[in-house]
Formats: C-alpha cells, structure tokens, sequence
C-alpha cells in the first residue's frame, strides 16, 4: 500500500496540471509555443470530405494564430474559399408628384426603409423630374439612383437645397430614364460627387 500511495498522488496532480510546452523557447506564453518555423506533413486534402474545414486562420504581427474574418462575398465551403457575386439590394423613394425636388430624401440612414439598400428606384407621378439637392448621406456612402418613370435632370451646387445636400458637378446632368448613376457622399466636402453613369 506504501507504493500505491506516491503513484495515486502523482497521477491526481498530473491529471490536474496545467502546462505550456515550448519548442527553443524556455517561456513558452501559449499552450505550444513555437519560436521558428512550423511544418505540416501530409495535410492532405480528404476526398471523402470527412474533414471539413470551417473557419480560415491567420497570423498576427506577433506570430499568433488568430481567426480571420472574411466579407459577405466569401464562403468556405467544402474546404474551398470561393466569391460570389454582391447582389446589389433595391429600394425605392415615395412617389414624386412635383417637377422639381430641393434636398430628395433617399431614406437611407439608419433605421430608415432604405438604410441598405444600394440602388433606389425614383419614379415621378410627372415623368421627367429636376433634383437640386439630396439629403446629406454618411461619410463615403454610395448609392446608384435608377429612375424609372422619366429622366433626371441634376442641377449641380443649386442655390434651391441645403449646402450639405448640393450635388457637385460641372454642368447639368442629364439621367435618362432607366439608366442609373452612382453619387458618393463626401462629408469633407458636404457634397453628393457624381462617380458613374
């Protein structure tokens, strides 16, 4: 019984033991610390796809493996890292019913029916309506504006709207009806910049 008892304590305490194991590091701060290079053989991929990846790691500036976050675009799937394409989400302005609009409101902020939405369709009870300004949008927000009922004609740094609401421009921009144009909100500026037709 004598032998028995330092055998029983030894394995309660390793059994209970916390440990960090260091490759040439005699202070290892995670649970396998390796100062040098690392090298994994025959990680082979598994047809049968028994093992399925699920997450994409990466290494830190100081060397630890961390998670990596992907966008939207990205799926792991089946231990393939593929992009699809962004499918632009539409949204739509109330109906206009007068010719000229001073500071549109594209209901795009936060909280608001439009707050992700990439393209707005504007449509007019008129046809054929002239937009002076927008309602400012945050900082570098872009928004693609598809009119859809008549053309638009955009009047740059108008007098009619708000400063923070103008759009810049040289010359008046004429959207024909179902083309688009794509504006950025510049909050330096506190201008709408006109990026694409």
């Amino acid at each position: 019984m004598k032998i028995f008892a330092p055998l029983i304590v030894t394995v309660l305490c390793a059994s209970t033991a916390y440990s960090q194991v260091g490759i040439n590091t005699t202070e290892p701060t995670a649970t396998l610390d390796i100062d040098g290079t690392l090298r994994v053989r025959k990680a082979e991929r598994s047809l049968s796809n028994d093992n399925v990846a699920t997450r994409i790691v990466g290494i830190d500036d100081l060397g630890n493996i961390v998670e990596v976050e992907v966008d939207d675009n990205l799926i792991l799937e089946n231990n393939r890292l593929r992009a699809t394409n962004r499918i632009l989400k539409i949204g739509d302005v109330p109906t206009l019913g007068v010719p000229i609009i001073d500071d549109m409101d594209l209901v795009i902020w936060p909280g608001e029916p439009n707050e992700d939405k990439s393209v707005i369709r504007v449509s007019s009870l008129l046809g054929d309506i002239i937009i002076t300004g927008i309602v400012a949008g945050q900082d570098g927000q872009q928004i693609w504006l598809y009119p859809v009922s008549g053309d638009i004609t955009f009047l740059p740094n108008s007098l009619l709207s708000l400063f923070g609401n103008r759009i810049e421009n040289n010359s008046n921009l004429v959207v024909e009806r179902y083309e688009m144009v794509k504006l950025m909100y510049d909050a330096t500026r506190s201008k709408w910049i006109i990026m694409d037709r």
